[in-house]
């Protein structure tokens, strides 16, 4: 069955390259439209009389909650249907979405769009997940989803370079018309050149040609999943420590833009490719060196692809700590720089761990569940806690009577460059860096879940019947 398996078309080396490229594709604009909103904050923060609580809703819950709900149903169905043309739907939603958000008159309609990317973007990594599960072997996998993970790194240089250059020219409303066209062409390259594989090819639990229609095939209910993956502690562990660690994250993620634009006098174009630049070399580096290096430990001991990820957020928290403390932005942006290294080598082994738990005909559905826990606990209250706190600190520090009514958007009411407007801005940017330095410590809970996980990582790992 292994060799027949293995003379399977769709594991053809030149087929699983294009493969891997569509789906990296797909990942980067998936990414750049989240980025675009983290360079466009702040002038959109000031045009629409926004606070840093609004921010923190746009770019976590009010995207998150049904990014996150919405994946579950997206993700069985995902086990039953044809999972490109779903793909492809989905790409072809968000990128909608992400042109609507160009017509935002105030915080309601930009929510609406937000919630619209987030429910575009909700099947995308449970349908990523699991093609890439039914095409390479479970030794393979981290490094896979290192090279599509690259998607962050080259999304967040997109967005924010080419957002900022955009906004900088023709206005933030522009920025998200042109970001959103792109995802579209992306969206027919996935309907037309990629092919539905069967369930746990690469397993070789597979027919080797045909398989049934997705829609004959059995798939496990919801509930058999949930109890099957809460079932093994070493899943517990890593979901507690993927979402502890993905709150302050997206916390980051979401304000360190602002926070420059704040505390350095930097046009927002400059600072847009000087970041965009940054994010791209540090976090590709870094989930390339995540997935391969903690593959090629793995196979001394397999505990690595877990004890690597604990390890590599214990060391981010003192390097974050020197990037917000410092007023010198190019030390700051080097500390960003080796802190983004570290923290993103956790991402691509601790996504293969999980896919590597799960059996073939639940892949899809276990990241939507992630998705879910994560999408709202990490990704949605992150950014949502740090904008109150951002707001809490800076109406403590601030020097007038009532920071929100005399600094709208977080400028002063009387106009860019009087005393007042000063008075906002100082106030605006050190709430946001206390913020910031406030949820680092939370990484530390993070890495000791991550600790516990790896205990019982070997025993929980899936076998297919029969064996190896």
């Amino acid at each position: 069955m292994a060799k027949e398996t293995g003379q399977h078309p769709l594991l053809s080396g030149g087929y699983k390259r294009w493969l891997v490229f569509v789906l990296l594709l797909v990942s980067i604009f998936n990414f750049a439209d989240r980025a675009i909103l983290a360079v466009l904050a702040q002038p959109i923060k000031e045009d629409l009389h926004l606070t840093d609580t609004d921010l923190g809703l746009l770019q976590g819950l009010g995207f998150a909650i049904l990014y996150s709900i919405l994946g579950i149903p997206l993700g069985m169905m995902a086990e039953r249907v044809t999972r490109t043309r779903l793909l492809a739907a989905c790409v072809a939603a968000w990128s909608a979405m992400t042109v609507a958000c160009g017509f935002a008159t105030n915080f309601a309609t930009m929510l609406l769009g937000r919630i619209g990317v987030g429910i575009g973007e909700a099947g995308a990594q449970p349908i990523t997940n699991s093609l890439v599960s039914d095409h390479f072997q479970p030794s393979r996998r981290a490094s896979i989803f290192s090279l599509i993970l690259l998607g962050s790194p080259l999304g967040f240089l997109l967005g924010q370079s080419f957002g900022g250059i955009v906004a900088s020219e023709w206005g933030w409303r522009a920025a998200f018309y042109m970001m959103g066209l792109p995802g579209l062409v992306v969206a027919l390259l996935v309907a037309f050149t990629l092919r539905e594989p069967p369930r746990g090819l690469a397993d070789g639990t597979a027919k080797p040609i045909a398989e049934p229609a997705p829609s004959l095939m059995p798939a496990p209910s919801l509930m058999d999943v949930l109890r099957y993956l809460f079932g093994k502690p070493t899943f517990r562990h890593l979901l507690a420590g993927f979402v502890i660690a993905s709150f302050t994250m997206n916390a980051i993620a979401n304000f360190v833009l602002p926070f420059y634009l704040r505390g350095f006098a930097v046009p927002l174009a400059t600072m847009g490719v000087m970041f965009g630049v940054v994010s791209f070399f540090s976090n590709g580096l870094g989930m390339l060196l995540g997935g391969f290096g903690f593959d090629a430990l793995g196979k001394r001991d397999l505990r690595w692809a877990l004890w690597g990820p604990a390890i590599a957020m214990l060391v981010c928290i003192p390097i974050y700590f020197g990037a917000f403390m410092s007023h010198a932005i190019y030390i700051s942006l080097a500390f960003i720089f080796f802190g983004n290294l570290t923290l993103a080598t956790f991402m691509a082994p601790s996504m293969a761990a999980m896919q590597n738990m799960a059996g073939p005909r639940m892949r899809a559905t276990t990241s939507a569940i992630t998705a879910l826990v994560i999408g709202i606990l990490g990704a949605g209250l992150g950014p949502t806690v740090t904008g109150i706190l951002s707001d809490k600190f800076a109406v403590g520090l601030f020097k007038g009577t009532d920071f929100l009514a005399s600094c709208p958007g977080g400028r002063g009411m009387d106009g860019m460059g009087t005393a007042l407007d000063a008075a906002c801005l100082m106030a605006s940017s050190d709430g946001l860096r206390y913020a910031l330095i406030s949820v680092l410590g939370i990484f530390a809970w993070a890495a000791l879940h991550y600790v516990l996980a790896a205990r019982t990582l070997e025993q929980d790992l899936y076998v297919r019947p029969g064996g190896e």
